[in-house]
């Protein structure tokens, strides 16, 4: 029973390391801005960045006990892309940087979309609530 509701409580927490990322940037004549959308199992934010104070972003390679993460710098401040420790491939991240930098330095770009999803957390997490719950929905003989 004990290793049942192991796999329940390991399930649930690796749902909630589940999360989405994306920003959406529109530049017309008339306006220029970027929202940053990040979600999670039980929460969810947004940001408003302002087009003119991009400044591009930074892909930071995985150090000693850190993850590999993209940075979007603005005149007056560096915000994450994801909110916390992100394990997605490295190559999808500096995708994101290189477009992020290719929207900044492009004024004639009109749009730009990049989206980041942990989404795997997911997969993990159910299957092991499925571990430990189907024993208990197994019909007894």
């Amino acid at each position: 029973m004990k290793l049942r509701l192991g796999f329940i409580i390991l399930g649930i927490i690796l749902i909630s390391f589940a999360q989405s990322n994306k920003l959406t940037c529109s530049r017309t004549e008339q306006q220029a801005s970027c929202k940053l959308a990040r979600s999670g199992f039980l929460w969810s934010e947004e940001k408003e960045l302002p087009v003119n104070k991009l400044r591009g972003a930074e892909f930071y390679s995985p150090k000693d006990d850190e993850s590999s993460k993209v940075v979007i710098k603005t005149s007056n401040s560096e915000v994450p892309f994801s909110s916390f420790t992100s394990y997605s491939d490295e190559n999808q991240q500096r995708a994101i940087a290189s477009q992020i930098n290719n929207f900044v330095t492009n004024n004639k770009q009109s749009y730009l979309q990049v989206e980041q999803n942990d989404t795997w957390w997911i997969v993990i997490g159910f299957i092991s609530l499925a571990v430990g719950v189907y024993p208990l929905l197994k019909p007894k003989s």
